[in-house]
Parts: structure tokens; sequence; C-alpha cells
């Protein structure tokens, strides 16, 4: 089964999470900046950007078992192998469809209106990353 990151938001927003994408350009310390802002409890990325988000998570204690792959094109992989020691979102997929259904949050009235969706942050171009509600 191949998940998108859309598939994964909705999941996360069906849990009450809150998603922030991140640019794939952002070296470790912009990164860093917006997993402490955000208050991330779990990352997932792929294999080219694993690196920097190792560094990342590390500097703001997000341990490694909270690190999750999603599957990226083969070109994009250069090669690289997937390393074994980190969960797949597919392997999640597949954990969770064992366990038993969840009971449906029960939302109270406007919480769809007052709730957090996305948590977005500014390119970063001309400092460290901001989020759009630094800048309301």
């Amino acid at each position: 089964m191949k998940i998108d990151t859309l598939t994964l938001e909705w999941a996360t927003h069906s849990l009450s999470g809150i998603v922030s994408p991140a640019n794939a350009a952002y070296s470790a310390e912009e990164l860093t900046h917006q997993l402490k802002d955000a208050g991330a409890k779990v990352l997932f990325t792929c294999v080219p950007l694993l690196p920097v988000a190792l560094e990342a998570a590390a500097k703001v204690g997000i341990p490694e078992s909270r690190i999750y792959l999603l599957e990226c094109a083969p070109q994009m992989l250069a090669g690289q192998p997937v390393p074994k020691e980190y969960k797949t979102v597919d392997q999640l997929i597949k954990e969770g469809s064992k366990e038993p259904r969840l009971e449906k949050l029960k939302w109270t009235k406007g919480q769809g209106a007052r709730q957090v969706a996305f948590l977005c942050y500014s390119s970063g171009t001309s400092g460290l990353p901001v989020s759009s509600q630094d800048r309301v």
C-alpha cells in the first residue's frame, strides 16, 4: 500500500492532531526551530531527508522511535537503502489494522472551526521560519 501525505494529514486530523508541514530544503537548524516552536511529538519524513530530520529531532527530544518514513519514488532514493530501524507509515497501518477500532472522537459543536488543523511556517528565507499564527 502506498500512502500519500494527504491521507496521512487526514488521519492526523481525525485524531485531533495538528499537521505542521516543513520545507524539504530546511537546514537542521531551521527544522529544529519549527519542531520546537510547534511542540512536535512525532516526525514523518522520507529517506533523502532523514539525516536533517534525525539531527533536528535529537535537538528537540523527539526519540527515534517516533520518527516514521513515508515511501518515496525509487528515483529519489538514488540507490539508498531504506533503514530498517525506522517504521514506515505502511507498517503502522498494517500494525494498526490488527488492533481494535478506536472509538470515534466526539467533537464539540464548532470544534472544527476553532481547532488548528495546519500550523504552517514561512520558508525561512529571511531568517528562522515563522508560523502563520505568529503573523496574525
